[in-house]
């Protein structure tokens, strides 16, 4: 078995309160493994979104305990989640959310900032990542330049930046036609066992179930099944 990255544990997220209160998470648990694809599957309101900001510590969840390589992180404060973000987890969205006025190798160039690389160094760090997600030639474009697959592999080359364990990818093909969406979900499959990252996917499209080494569907705000795919464990 690959070693956790991730575990969460009776997570409980609700929102509002009084009669307004929405339960959007209730009693979920889950693991995440270096080196596995992981979806997380159901239909829109299911929860599913919420689960993956609470693993990626985006936000807190209500109740439960949450362990990202090996430490809880209950207890950290606002600026080491930041930290804590920016070392472990890579973020991949429905809507790439580049900056329109940069072009492909500075998008990818912002991340890298972050952890105070600039200059030249992060030019060729940003075209060489480019280059391993396949859109080296795009490098100079800007967004509004390039298809919908070709800006959502500029998006997962910015997630790759900062060398993260863990890939979390929000609804990556929603925007997508069918192949550039499949070519995508190949992408990540191939990042999660060339390089021992964990990827976690989440998606409404229960299509792209065989793509992943173990599944989970999520209805209500509840687990409902746990799928592993034959032969992958």
């Amino acid at each position: 078995m690959t070693d956790l990255v991730v575990t969460a544990e009776d997570l409980r997220m609700v929102y509002g309160r009084g009669a307004a209160a929405v339960c959007a998470l209730n009693g979920v648990s889950i693991e995440v493994r270096r080196g596995e694809v992981l979806l997380i599957v159901g239909p829109s309101g299911s929860g599913k979104t919420t689960l993956l900001q609470i693993i990626g510590a985006l936000i807190r969840p209500t109740s439960g305990s949450v362990r990202i390589g090996g430490k809880p992180i209950e207890g950290l404060s606002p600026k080491a989640l930041g930290r804590l973000r920016l070392d472990f987890f890579g973020f991949v969205f429905q809507a790439y959310n580049l900056i329109p006025e940069l072009n492909g190798w500075e998008n990818v160039a912002v991340a890298l900032d972050l952890k105070g690389i600039r200059g030249r160094v992060a030019e060729r760090r940003s075209r060489a990542l480019l280059d391993e997600v396949g859109v080296s030639s795009r490098a100079d474009a800007y967004p509004a330049q390039m298809s919908g697959g070709q800006r959502q592999r500029v998006a997962v080359a910015r997630a790759l930046a900062s060398d993260p364990a863990v890939i979390l990818a929000d609804e990556p093909t929603a925007s997508l036609d069918s192949a550039s969406g499949w070519r995508i979900i190949k992408l990540l499959c191939d990042l999660a066992r060339r390089q021992l990252r964990a990827v976690v996917i989440v998606t409404h499209d229960n299509r792209l179930l065989a793509a992943g080494d173990r599944s989970i569907a999520i209805e209500d705000g509840r687990v409902v099944s746990r799928t592993t795919a034959p032969n992958r464990h």
